[in-house]
């Protein structure tokens, strides 16, 4: 255990089997919270994008991956903040007994990979509670443990089609092909993963046992969609698509304001707000008495829509959140992913932002850790995201107290290691030989 910090996980040790996004980001949460997440990788197979992209790729610092881009990838350097990193191949006798020597000192392991990933390496539940009887282990695949999907492969736009949300996705005018990926499921995985996480070990505080956790990544989305599901049961057909139109709340939509692909969404949630925005607005055209109630409104929608632009469309957009937020009214500037967001001055209040500085990929900001403890004056801690392999020393001398040669060994036989094997970014070196 790590003791010495005032963050509420921090006498946990996590073992993070995992890539992409769900297992990562539930990673770095439970780091976020003070808990020392190793993440588990190796030379033999990375999830840290291409070895060699083109010159000019993008997701880079300056679109240079460098000379090292499996250490400079921003999607995996994003996500994996306050970890450590130990190199192990997994497919071999000391690779094995070392993760499992490992486990003995861990309290946490977890794994979002296909569900006989582990099992395949010899590392079921089963086999690893024989080592930590009290270990809390968590796989995570995409349709869980069990049932006719168990061994299904997915990603997060795949989860998003079978859960339905992709269905619900878009405008009423516009086909399924339009709809852009998203990977929201594997951010709510995560989420939900740290919390089944936490509560195992509350478990394990009051009764002395570990636990497996079950958790699928679609089933864990659904839930965000229960009332769909209700609706559908009490009218008997699917809810349609609705682009920015709400079925209680009228007008409601993004709007054009000033400046180039400058917007603002309102919402007007009821009579009252519909009220206070004629007064703001001051345009006789929506003192018509139709406009009064709810479905007057939707009716009309499309006409007030027209009436609202022409008011936001002169205004800068944060003139237009601030004048709407002075009388309780719904409403939020639309920002990019980049200059808008570091700009926006409630985000640098907060210091949402962290200026960063990665050893391999220089000094950017990054966004901050999202828990602010009280236990801990308020202070986060934001440490990059690990090069590859960069803690092999630490782990291995440190926390299972192996010796100079056994780890020079392990180095010469490629057991461990800070450089990938070529054909690791293709399903994994060994695959490529073949």
């Amino acid at each position: 255990m790590i003791l010495g910090d005032s963050k509420p996980l921090s006498t946990i040790r996590a073992l993070e089997l995992s890539e992409i996004w769900a297992g990562p980001f539930c990673g770095c949460l439970m780091g976020d919270m003070g808990a020392e997440v190793i993440k588990i990788e190796s030379i033999q197979r990375i999830g840290r994008g291409p070895i060699n992209p083109p010159s000019n790729a993008g997701g880079y610092p300056d679109d240079d991956p460098g000379n090292d881009p499996w250490n400079r990838q921003s999607n995996f350097n994003a996500i994996n903040r306050n970890k450590k990193s130990l190199t192990l191949d997994l497919k071999t006798e000391e690779g094995l007994n070392t993760f499992k020597d490992l486990v003995s000192q861990s309290d946490v392991v977890f794994c979002n990979y296909a569900r006989t990933v582990m099992e395949n390496f010899g590392l079921s539940y089963g086999e690893v509670r024989k080592i930590k009887p009290d270990i809390i282990y968590m796989l995570m695949p995409g349709y869980g443990n069990t049932g006719p999907y168990a061994d299904y492969r997915s990603m997060g736009m795949a989860i998003d089609a079978i859960t339905g949300h992709s269905f619900l996705r878009g405008y009423p005018d516009m086909d399924h092909s339009s709809n852009s990926l998203v990977h929201h499921p594997d951010a709510v995985a995560a989420t939900n993963g740290v919390m089944a996480i936490a509560s195992a070990l509350v478990h394990r505080a009051k009764t002395g046992e570990g636990q497996f956790i079950d958790l699928s990544q679609a089933e864990s989305f659904m839930t965000h969609l229960g009332e769909i599901y209700l609706e559908n049961q009490m009218q008997s057909y699917p809810r349609q698509r609705r682009g920015n139109r709400h079925p209680d709340f009228a007008p409601q939509g993004v709007y054009k304001c000033s400046g180039e692909d400058k917007w603002i969404a309102i919402t007007i949630k009821s009579d009252e707000d519909w009220y206070k925005f004629k007064r703001k607005v001051g345009n006789n055209q929506l003192n018509t008495k139709i406009f009064d109630t709810l479905e007057g409104r939707q009716e009309n929608h499309d006409q007030i829509d027209e009436i609202i632009n022409e008011w936001t469309y002169p205004q800068d957009r944060y003139d237009v959140l601030n004048r709407l937020q002075s009388v309780e009214i719904t409403a939020g500037v639309v920002l990019d992913c980049g200059a808008d967001c570091y700009a926006d001055p409630h985000l640098n209040e907060r210091d949402f932002f962290q200026i960063v500085d990665h050893p391999s990929a220089g000094i950017y900001p990054m966004t901050g850790p999202i828990f602010k403890f009280e236990s801990s004056n308020g202070e986060v801690i934001h440490n990059p995201a690990p090069c590859l392999g960069q803690d092999n020393s630490y782990v291995l001398k440190e926390v299972l107290g192996y010796g100079n040669d056994k780890i020079n060994q392990f180095e010469a036989d490629e057991i461990i290691g800070t450089v990938p094997l070529p054909g690791s970014d293709m399903g994994g070196s060994r695959r490529a030989a073949n």
